[in-house]
């Protein structure tokens, strides 16, 4: 039998799959994976870790890494909902680091050519990050803690958020004592702009991050740059690991191909570092 955190139920070997914590389009490596519910994670995979790296800033950010995922295709972020000024023609605007802005007209199915003015509309989903945070927070959770993390952390409030529409909450959502913070709701805190400003320190890769309290455990995303959110979840710290690699947290981040784990003392003391050299150049 197998623990699948997003369900939090044991599943026979056949009803599992492997699944990537961070998504390879969204700065993951082979080997930051563990065992999941396969229809779960064929619901979630488009749902929310799609969304999320097709969302306009991740998505430019992608392409101008070159982030790719299970296609090997190289992302190229398009805007459809866009249109030229000078006529009032619906056309797609497409942005692509390597080949420049380009205009096309689905009208006269062509490249428009010369300058033109266009108009373009974006949508954001104000919840798809804080769900990707939660979906996140369940699996690495427990890649880094096991069953500590299973036994001591209330992951149900965690996977309420995952699962739940966030923008009109029910009353079971008043109940959950989780404090979340994410680039639309953010909290007025020195801590947790220190955890701000170490994701968005991390450019060209992603970080997950683990900052246990007393009676609480703080865990963090960032993806090429972006901070996400941050989830302030209620649990029983007892018996948590707390030194070596995880003296006052537990920091992942994938590099060059290579899962680097440290401690979030470590993080910081880096962080502090880069700020220092940044501040005398």
């Amino acid at each position: 039998m197998v623990y699948c955190p997003y369900t939090d139920q044991e599943l026979d070997e056949i009803e599992v799959n492997r699944e990537h914590i961070l998504p390879l389009s969204l700065g993951g490596i082979d080997g930051f994976e563990i065992l999941v519910s396969k229809e779960f994670n064929s619901k979630a995979g488009s749902k929310i870790d799609g969304a999320l790296a097709n969302e306009f800033f991740i998505k430019m950010k992608r392409n101008e890494l070159d982030v790719r995922g299970h296609s090997n295709k190289r992302p190229v972020v398009t805007v459809k909902a866009s249109k030229d000024v000078s006529t009032g023609n619906p056309v797609q605007v497409k942005f692509d680091k390597h080949d420049g802005m380009k205009i096309f007209c689905p009208l006269t199915n062509s490249y428009l050519t010369g300058e033109k003015e266009v108009q373009i509309s974006l949508s954001m989903d104000m919840d798809i990050g804080l769900k990707f945070v939660a979906k996140t927070a369940l699996s690495a959770g427990y890649f880094v803690y096991g069953d500590i993390f299973k036994n001591q952390v209330e992951h149900d409030e965690i996977r309420f958020i995952m699962n739940h529409d966030l923008k009109n909450p029910s009353d079971a959502a008043q109940k959950i004592r989780t404090r979340i913070d994410d680039n639309f709701r953010q909290v007025e805190n020195a801590d947790l702009e220190v955890i701000r400003v170490l994701c968005r320190m991390v450019t060209d890769s992603s970080i997950v991050g683990f900052v246990p309290g007393p009676s609480n455990i703080i865990i963090f995303v960032g993806i090429l740059g972006h901070y996400i959110g941050m989830l302030n979840v209620p649990a029983n710290t007892e018996g948590f690991p707390k030194e070596g690699a995880y003296d006052l947290g537990h920091v992942i981040t994938p590099q060059n191909g290579n899962l680097v784990r440290i401690s979030f003392r470590r993080a910081i003391e880096k962080l502090k570092d880069v700020l220092e050299q940044a501040g005398n150049n």
